[in-house]
Formats: structure tokens, sequence, C-alpha cells
């Protein structure tokens, strides 16, 4: 599974790519944009506090309390709330597409629907060890994160252009009611 870099760069890239110029922190600071989207990128890995990885915090359910909570926090702004859900979501996506030896493997991506554990055969990110007394730590850490940043850096920076540029419309168009 991704480490905490490929997560805030997946969540950069889904609140951005949803939100498009539109502001979630409240600020002009395009930075502070790229911190908010990025720490609810990382946020679903809070769940190693509690000793349940890849559990309830890695589910479509804790997509739904992501998006209530940001609606309510953001005033009714629509498309902001589901920019931060997809900034959630993205988490989801890349511990989905990454390789997990560590059992239960998988996320428990539906639930509360099912408590079943979901991995992709893909496995697009390495997994990130936390064994730091092991040899081969640093060396293996480094190669993943190198990797994470190969294949999310050119996407987030596609989607910051594409941000960035004067007046974005989000490639979808939601309507306050």
């Amino acid at each position: 599974m991704p480490s905490p870099i490929g997560h805030v760069l997946g969540g950069m890239a889904g609140g951005w790519l949803i939100g498009g110029g539109s502001s979630v922190s409240r600020t002009t600071s395009p930075w502070a944009d790229a911190a908010v989207f990025g720490i609810v990128g990382a946020l679903a890995d809070i769940d190693f506090l509690l000793g349940i990885h890849s559990q309830y915090t890695h589910s479509l359910g804790a997509c739904g309390v992501v998006f209530a909570a940001t609606l309510v926090w953001l005033r009714g702004s629509v498309r902001l709330a589901l920019a931060a859900t997809a900034a959630y979501g993205s988490h989801l996506l890349l511990d989905w597409l990454g390789h997990d030896g560590a059992p239960p493997i998988g996320i428990m991506a539906l639930w509360p629907f099912t408590s079943t554990f979901y991995q992709s055969d893909l496995h697009w990110f390495m997994a990130i060890s936390r064994r730091y007394w092991l040899s081969g730590f640093w060396p293996h850490n480094l190669h993943a994160v190198a990797h994470e940043i190969a294949i999310l850096g050119p996407i987030t920076g596609l989607i910051w252009w594409w941000r960035a540029r004067p007046n974005p419309s989000p490639p979808f168009h939601f309507r306050n009611h």
C-alpha cells in the first residue's frame, strides 16, 4: 500500500479534479488547498492509531461521512464536499491498487454493506515496510516512494496545471439546491 507521500499526491489530484478552481481552504492560496486535499487524502490511515488499519476508514461508508461532514463544514457547497470526498476516496483507490502482504489482505472498501476485504490484482504500488529494524528498510521504502512519485507526480502535475488555468471549470458540474 502506498506511503503518505503517495496518498498526499492522490488526495491533491482527486480534490483538484473535482473542485476545479474552487477553494476548499477558504483562502486564495493554492498551497492551502494543496495542503487540505493532501491531508484529506492521507486521513484514512488514522486507523493505524486504533489498530484497525484498512478497515472502516478505508471504505465507502467513510467516504459518506467525509462528504456529509464537509458539506456541513462548507455550508452546503456540494462541489467542494465532493472534491474533499474525491481526495479521501483517492486513498481507497490507491490502497486497492497497491500490494498488501499483511493479513487481512486488501481494504474493507464496501463497508458498511460488507466486511469483505478487496485488493486489485494490478499491484501498481509497492507495500511500504514499517519494520525499520530490518536491513532493507530504507532502500525498499525509498524505491517504493520513487515509484509512487513516478506514477502520481505527472498525474497530479497535469491536474495542477489544468486547475491553475484562468477560470477552470470542473469536469462535472454540480448545482447547489
